[in-house]
């Protein structure tokens, strides 16, 4: 699945508003974490479309899961703190590292997988003004 519908990039839309986000790239993905058990990937059940969004109000960067197969809107985000690490484990695989545990993204299509880590990982570069100047959301 190479690109979202339009139908589901109108759902991102609605629950990522523009008036206060800007979506910097979307893929469909699931969401796994390593809890429990710290070698073990465990489904969470979420899935949908993964967004990473500049948020323009709050001048930082989150990962915000959003909800294609139903109208649920948003239902996990992470927000990326200055020394956020995010792995490309495998082409299809990314991991991040949360309070409690490491979480980890399965994509649906390795292209998308690979656009998106490159956004994740460039982010600065197409961050706005704002978060550009966020001592907290981008290192100095």
């Amino acid at each position: 699945m190479p690109s979202l519908p339009t139908q589901d990039k109108d759902k991102v839309k609605r629950a990522v508003p523009k008036s206060s986000n800007k979506i910097l790239d979307v893929a469909v993905a699931r969401l796994y974490v390593a809890h429990p058990d710290p070698d073990k990937w465990t489904y969470t059940g979420l899935s949908g479309a993964i967004a990473i969004v500049d948020d323009i109000v709050g001048h930082t960067f989150f990962l915000k899961l959003v909800d294609i197969s139903g109208n649920r809107g948003v239902l996990w985000d992470q927000e990326l703190y200055v020394d956020f690490q995010y792995n490309q484990d495998r082409s299809f695989f990314h991991s991040f590292e949360l309070e409690n545990c490491y979480a980890g993204l399965s994509f649906a299509d390795e292209s998308d997988a690979a656009h998106f880590y490159k956004r994740v990982t460039n982010r600065a570069k197409y961050a706005s003004k704002a978060t550009l100047s966020n001592k907290n959301a981008t290192p100095l």
